[in-house]
């Protein structure tokens, strides 16, 4: 597991307060533009993000990642903040009785919790700079973020790949900076 410069938790919350900041100046009526993510809008960015912090929480209480979904009917908004704050206060406590040694289901698997913090830290940096491009807002990202994301882009396997999760790699300059190299490999085309 990388991300390891800092706490796992610390790049998760930071992760999380830039994506709400994202969400909280964005214009509502923007969030119905299209995103990055072929075929969604901002509104499902922030949707799929905020399924993937209650399926968070869910596997911390010990139940399956995979099972977690929004209640139906909320706007965009209500959605990130019934998933943001349980996936923080279920963080804090899974800390404070190990989360380094837990294991966590997700689907038929069961994984360590930290493995399950890095692929979010990675899904949520990754969505912020999707939502903020499908709004028009600011999509630059901490370097630090940027930098621990991109030293963990080589855990991206074929089969996640060719699952939809991650696009294909996007060829970019060797000038590139940090931000433009962490999304050329999550198959975004920044340019």
């Amino acid at each position: 597991m990388s991300l390891r410069h800092r706490p796992i938790s610390d790049s998760f919350r930071q992760s999380v307060e830039v994506f709400g900041g994202r969400l909280d100046a964005a214009d509502p009526a923007a969030l119905a533009g299209p995103s990055p993510c072929e075929g969604w809008t901002g509104a499902d960015v922030v949707a799929h993000v905020a399924r993937n912090l209650l399926g968070f929480s869910e596997a911390l209480r010990g139940g399956d990642y995979r099972v977690a979904d929004s209640p139906p009917g909320l706007d965009p908004r209500q959605a990130w903040v019934l998933a943001r704050d349980p996936a923080l206060a279920d963080l804090a406590g899974s800390e404070a009785r190990g989360i380094t040694a837990m294991r966590v289901r997700v689907g038929q698997e069961m994984v360590a919790a930290e493995f399950l913090l890095v692929a979010l830290v990675r899904d949520v940096t990754i969505h912020t700079w999707d939502l903020a491009r499908a709004v028009g807002g600011d999509d630059r990202l901490p370097t630090d973020l940027v930098e621990a994301v991109l030293a963990d882009m080589p855990a991206i396997t074929d089969q996640m790949r060719a699952s939809g999760r991650y696009g294909h790699i996007i060829p970019i300059p060797r000038e590139a900076g940090a931000q433009e190299r962490m999304l050329a490999l999550a198959g975004r085309a920044v340019r």
